[in-house]
């Protein structure tokens, strides 16, 4: 195993995630998990975590409305939901229609409320990971901040420049993944890359504890 000299991270090589959806998500980057809504739904909350960007990146997300999965439809099945998810990195990465997107659960089909059904697809067990193949894959759709409605959370952290995002139909595609590809930081900073931390020798040896 080759191991490499560096200094250990600091909070200053680390860049900042906000994350919002309608209703939840979780996220990947680099096919480790990064962060997860720990709400499930109302009231819609922000996600914000510290991490650390090492390019070229892959950030796969999983977003879901709160449907039910056996009727699309929410609140007690009384009505159709939508959805809507937006997310801004520290590093200039934000959601756009340049992401990926694809439904894997979709309903009431033909908006049937009446007799709802939903189709739905198995997601792929390494969708997260960067070698996955999302070449067929549409691109996401971009929604205004009328069409998705936020929460008050979200106007409390910085999403400036970052756009909402689904796939083609905001109010039926209840399960979403998206996919996008950093080649280098998009705000053109140089920094370290701390991947495979446990490979990784710092310049100082921990500190034994003392007994």
């Amino acid at each position: 195993m080759r191991t490499v000299r560096v200094g250990k991270p600091k909070i200053s090589d680390t860049v900042k995630a906000n994350v919002y959806a309608d209703n939840w998500f979780t996220l990947y980057i680099n096919g480790e998990h990064v962060a997860v809504d720990s709400i499930e739904f109302m009231p819609h909350n922000v996600v914000s975590v510290d991490i650390l960007p090492a390019y070229p990146m892959t950030v796969a997300v999983m977003a879901k409305d709160n449907a039910d999965p056996e009727t699309g439809m929410e609140y007690a099945n009384t009505s159709i939901g939508d959805a809507g998810f937006i997310l801004k990195f520290g590093d200039g990465t934000v959601t756009n229609a340049s992401w990926k997107a694809k439904s894997f659960s979709h309903g009431p089909i033909d908006r049937d409320t009446k007799n709802p059904k939903v189709r739905n697809q198995p997601v792929p067990e390494n969708w997260h990971q960067p070698d996955f193949d999302d070449e067929s894959w549409s691109y996401a759709k971009e929604y205004s901040q009328q069409q998705v409605g936020p929460k008050e959370p979200f106007f409390e952290h910085d999403f400036d420049g970052a756009s909402f995002i689904w796939s083609d139909d905001i109010e039926l595609d209840n399960t979403v993944i998206f996919r996008h590809f950093v080649a280098e930081a998009p705000d053109g900073i140089a920094r370290p890359d701390f991947s495979n931390l446990n490979d990784i020798v710092p310049n100082s040896p921990p500190k034994r504890r003392k007994r």
